[in-house]
């Protein structure tokens, strides 16, 4: 029966992708769906190129689990929208490969955004075997390691490919190293695992590894954002606090470093990441405002159990997985909230933990261990 709870919950949120994408053959958005819902407006925002990843890995994992074909039509969908936004553009030459943020007309893109959307690209590619997107996710990471790094071998926050037309907004690439390239490391991990290619782990990996542990991290055990000229913390967070107990899989990431490489310290690391987040978890089993944080840590717990000397807080685990079905919206909301997750506790629907909690619960409760791995 309590496997039952947890698989409604996650059917729960891929009808709601099911439910909210675009069905429109003749829509250059036909695949997309919302990145969020306000609730007194319901005014709706797409989904970036990052969303649509996650939603792809999560809907292959429902078709899987619930045997439904409606859920691999989904993400057959969200694939083929992804795929306009990479750039085939001869006139954009230092832009071969890249992948837009939002649309195929955004003139910019996050780093760090974009490469989940090749990972996207190469797990649809594991699912499926269509070799075009490997092919895609390969031209991706040479992109990344032509344009997408600093010179201290960290990725840039962001990359602008093309003038801004009038009207067009794009936002500040922040001169900063962000502390959520640590999640970086699983798309590189993943695609040598794929291709038999080692490049993808060799020196830049085994840096950006190193770094992370040894800059990025900070005493009190959590990630921090990094001013590029001072190599310090800056007094006001860029990212307003977004990624604290969700680390954007950076933990996961050093997982797949240690597979890769095995340094202790990377184990101890992720083990001194769990033990800030635990003791700082809420007691109605939330670890922050933000719930996204939940799946992300209950993931890397689950990944890094045959290797991980850390035991959470008695209870605290089932406390978190209540937490997080606490925020599901129910049928009385409509079919813009239904199913869907208040991220935040302030009423809006959010697909970032949706994404997130839907490949966790169906990792856990229904054993497909494909997606988000080490």
């Amino acid at each position: 029966m309590e496997n039952k709870r947890f698989l409604d919950a996650a059917r729960g949120i891929a009808d709601w992708y099911v439910r909210n994408q675009i069905h429109n053959g003749q829509s250059p958005s036909d695949g997309l769906f919302h990145f969020h819902v306000l609730k007194d407006t319901c005014e709706t925002a797409p989904a970036c190129e990052w969303n649509v990843a996650f939603g792809i890995m999560g809907m292959l994992s429902a078709a899987k689990v619930f045997d439904d074909e409606k859920y691999l039509d989904s993400a057959d969908r969200m694939a083929k929208y992804l795929r306009t936004l990479q750039i085939f553009d001869p006139f954009l030459k230092n832009a071969y490969g890249a992948i837009r943020e939002t649309t195929p007309q955004t003139t910019w893109c996050y780093v760090r955004d974009a490469l989940s959307g090749a990972w996207g690209f190469l797990e649809y590619y594991r699912a499926t075997g269509k070799e075009e997107f490997l092919e895609r996710a390969v031209l991706w990471a040479e992109w990344c390691m032509k344009y997408g790094f600093d010179d201290s071998g960290w990725p840039l926050w962001g990359v602008v490919f093309e003038d801004i037309s009038k009207g067009q907004q794009c936002p500040k690439m922040c001169d900063m190293q962000g502390c959520f390239h640590g999640g970086s490391m699983n798309f590189f991990y993943q695609l040598a695992k794929t291709t038999g290619d080692k490049k993808w782990i060799g020196p830049f990996f085994e840096h950006m590894a190193d770094y992370f542990c040894t800059n990025i991290q900070q005493e009190d055990g959590y990630f921090r954002t990094l001013d590029r000229k001072t190599g310090k913390v800056p007094p006001e967070d860029p990212q307003l606090g977004l990624h604290r107990g969700n680390d954007d899989l950076g933990t996961l990431g050093l997982l797949c470093a240690y597979r890769a490489i095995p340094k202790q310290m990377y184990l101890d690391t992720i083990t001194k990441f769990l033990t800030a987040v635990f003791n700082r978890q809420e007691a109605d089993g939330n670890f922050e405002q933000n719930c996204s944080a939940i799946p992300v840590i209950l993931n890397v717990l689950h990944e890094s159990a045959d290797v991980l000397n850390f035991t959470p807080p008695a209870g605290s685990t089932d406390r978190a997985l209540s937490a997080l079905l606490k925020r599901q919206f129910g049928a009385e909301k409509g079919p813009l909230f239904e199913g869907g997750l208040d991220e935040t506790k302030e009423g809006h629907v959010c697909i970032r933990s949706m994404g997130y909690a839907l490949i966790y619960l169906l990792k856990k409760y229904g054993r497909d261990d494909r997606f988000l791995t080490a």
